[in-house]
């Protein structure tokens, strides 16, 4: 009988341990969670950031990605398994397929809200909603302003994106990439030629722009050689003024001191002018290099 109850008892108390274990879950760093209650069908409002908590018998996590999540709309089937690249039509009907990706990440607040309205398959709608705001993006603008413009498109996805999440998806879309937008080829052959006939264009203007700055600066060293030359047949005009100048008032200076020096000489010798004369003769003759003076007798 002893044995009978101490065997019931281990067994209870057994079960006991293995229900109040249990009654515990855990919750990676990397994950929210939920406590459902299986036995009451009822999920917890607040939930629950990384650790290990008693959440009572018969409860367990109903759990969520806490990091972000990638989403893949492109080609290389390997890469994603959201679909192929998106199919739509530009502004002005042509067609356009995208090749885009984002990551979104759930709001801890909104953890409740996600579960009771779109269920544990909410990135299907996230799918379906993500299809249908990019497709409706591509057709705001002409095939010509995606090719040229790619980096504000893909801006304003983005923006087109995280703001319909946050209000319907109750995320956030934090990281958005437009890899590839492929459009008819024969628009894109149009588009390419285009582009370099008009970077022909602009290398030719920068020739021109090159070959009118040479040729002002050609000009700009003339007129200073000009200047200089100017300058220079000045300094040379001043200069032979004054030599001028200074050779006519040294010759009259010298003269009115001969002509002082001769009436000085004809006042102490009584000569006359025919005397005087042949006085300047004879002393010409005598200051005269002999070499150069010939005397006809």
């Amino acid at each position: 009988m002893k044995v009978w109850l101490l065997s019931t008892a281990a067994v209870a108390i057994g079960t006991l341990v293995m229900l109040f274990i249990l009654s515990f879950d855990t919750l990676e760093y990397q994950e929210y969670g939920l406590n459902y209650s299986w036995i009451s069908e009822t999920v917890e409002k607040t939930p629950y950031t990384s650790g290990r908590y008693y959440l009572g018998l018969g409860n367990h996590f109903i759990k969520f990605p806490r990091m972000v999540t990638s989403v893949f709309f492109i080609d290389d089937v390997n890469e994603g398994k959201q679909g192929p690249a998106l199919q739509s039509r530009t502004n002005d009907g042509l067609n356009v397929r995208l090749e885009v990706s984002f990551q979104y990440r759930l709001k801890f607040d909104k953890i409740y809200d996600l579960f009771t309205v779109l269920g544990n398959e909410y990135e299907q709608t996230f799918v379906r909603l993500a299809i249908e705001q990019l497709t409706t993006a591509a057709t705001m603008h002409n095939a010509h302003f995606f090719f040229t413009n790619r980096t504000s498109v893909g801006q304003e996805m983005h923006s087109m994106l995280n703001s319909h999440f946050q209000l319907h998806g109750f995320s956030e879309v934090p990281f958005f990439q437009l890899r590839t937008v492929h459009l008819p080829t024969e628009f894109e052959d149009a588009i390419r030629e285009t582009q370099v006939k008009q970077q022909d264009i602009q290398i030719a203007a920068l020739e021109q722009k090159t070959k009118r700055v040479t040729f002002q600066t050609k000009v700009l060293q003339a007129e200073q050689e000009v200047l200089v030359l100017k300058n220079q047949a000045e300094g040379e005009a001043f200069s032979i003024m004054a030599q001028n100048k200074a050779y006519c008032e040294q010759y009259q200076i010298t003269q009115n001191l001969q002509s002082e020096s001769l009436e000085k000489i004809v006042k102490s010798s009584g000569w006359d002018a025919k005397q005087l004369l042949e006085y300047m003769r004879i002393r010409a003759v005598r200051d005269h290099p002999s070499e150069k003076t010939m005397i006809r007798l």
